[in-house]
């Protein structure tokens, strides 16, 4: 399996579990020139903006770890431009990481 396809599978884990966690999920890979969310959910009046690390063969906290701070500013940019047409109460930024150890989610990641 290629780095994108591990990526897409872990997306795909992610939202499950968002799912799971009830949260609604209203889109996944929202592309901007500046950046991309893996997924955008909703938790009651909350909007989530999610991104997922995959690090299958790697330890618990390696992939939030690569949630560095220009990262962090490409996710802000991405958010801000989805919350011009798109109302919100409160956002809220998580990171979803996938590993070998299982699924982490950390809210309020940033």
């Amino acid at each position: 399996m290629n780095i994108h396809e591990t990526g897409l599978l872990g997306e795909l884990r992610a939202a499950r579990y968002a799912k799971k966690m009830g949260m609604r999920i209203l889109e996944k890979r929202y592309r901007t020139a500046h950046g991309e969310i893996d997924i955008i959910a909703r938790e009651g009046d909350t909007l989530v903006m999610i991104e997922v690390k995959s690090r299958p063969r790697g330890r618990m906290g390696e992939g939030a770890r690569a949630v560095n701070r220009q990262k962090q500013q490409h996710l802000r940019f991405a958010a801000g431009q989805y919350l011009d047409t798109h109302a919100a109460s409160a956002v809220r930024f998580d990171v979803i990481e996938i590993s070998a150890a299982g699924i982490r989610h950390i809210k309020n990641a940033f």
